[in-house]
Formats: structure tokens, sequence, C-alpha cells
């Protein structure tokens, strides 16, 4: 069961999730409040996902917002801080138009540790990264082979764990892979590293 925080400004926006959430049975709606409301019962309801829906005002975050994971639904991607927003743990990220399946098989996913993100952000996202290698690679160096192959199963979901047991390596090699990473690739969270690698050509999506 899946304990999920539903938090947005309208009234009417959050009965219409909460309805929607009552009809799937592997989640369940541990609260529903206004966005001011989220910090704090975030904190006493300690739920698995918390799915926001974000009208214009800006997100915070603190070092005391622990939580699993984010699915925001936003109406116009031009106002959206994304690159923000998953820096600071945001995982999901669909249209506020998104159908009952897609955000329940948001909250899921997200649930699990993965990212969910709609086309139309990747978009976003990959016309504001360097248009060629040329302009990635900044002194720091291309990837190496192994480097690739983590990239492309970072891509995939996989955790640190399963990478290890795949590639026959112990974690702390791992975590030293995905640090070089972020460093050639010059981005700060695993998302961006597969949206910038797939713009790169290193892998694909």
């Amino acid at each position: 069961m899946t304990r999920v925080l539903l938090v947005a400004n309208s009234t009417i926006m959050r009965a219409g999730l909460s309805a929607l959430m009552a009809n799937n049975s592997s989640l369940e709606v541990v609260g529903s409040v206004t966005n001011g409301e989220m910090l704090l019962k975030n904190e006493q309801l300690q739920p698995d996902v918390v799915l926001l829906v974000w009208d214009g005002e800006e997100l915070i975050f603190d070092g005391e917002f622990q939580v699993s994971g984010m699915v925001v639904l936003v109406e116009d991607w031009q106002e959206v801080s994304i690159r923000n927003w998953l820096r600071n743990g945001v995982q999901g990220i669909l249209p506020l138009q998104a159908t009952g399946d897609e955000i329940v098989g948001a909250i899921s996913a997200v649930a699990l540790g993965l990212n969910v993100l709609h086309p139309d952000v990747i978009e976003s996202l990959l016309s504001a990264l360097p248009a060629t290698a040329k302009e990635r690679d900044n002194g720091k160096g291309i990837l190496t082979s192994r480097e690739v192959e983590v990239l492309g199963m970072l891509a995939s979901g996989q955790g640190n764990k399963a990478i290890a047991r795949r590639l026959h390596i112990s974690e702390h090699t791992v975590k030293f892979h995905i640090a070089s990473i972020f460093s050639k690739l010059d981005v700060s969270s695993r998302t961006e590293a597969v949206i910038k690698g797939a713009k790169d050509g290193l892998i694909l999506l």
C-alpha cells in the first residue's frame, strides 16, 4: 500500500484526486492539504509519495523536507523551474491534463524509486542543454565505456545495488562511476545525467 499526501490549493482538485485514489486499492490517501500546509503535514504523516498540483507558487525545499518521492501536476511548462525541482527530489512531472491511469502509474513508479517525466518535460530540458558533445566536454573528459554502461542502467531505473550485481563490482565502485558521470556531464542528478546522455547520443531513452 502506497501512502499518498495530496497537495492542492483547490478544494475541487483535492476532492477529485481523492476520488481517483479511492478507486485504487494499492493507494491510501493519508492527507489532503493546501500547498502552504505541505511541509508540516509531510513531517506529521510521512507519506511515501506527495502528489502536488502546482499553481504557480514557488516550491520551497529545505533540509527538513524528506519524502520518498514527489509527483507534480503542472499546466504551464514555460513557468516551471524543472531543473530545480529535479535537483530537489521531484521524481515525477506530468501535465495537469494527465489521465487518471497516468497519475496512478506515476505515483506507483515513483514509490518504487523510478522517475516519470512527460515527453514535453524531456523536450524542455533537452532544449536547454548544449547542442553538441564538444560543448559538453568542458575539459573534464568523455565517458568511459563502463561509465556509458552504468549510465544506461541509470536510464532503466536501476539502483546502485542492482548495477553492482549486474556488473559484478562493489557498490562503492558504482558510486565512483556515478560521481564521475555527474562530473563529466556537469549535472547534479541521475535524471539530468540520463537526459544529457541521451542528448549527446550516449544512450537511447
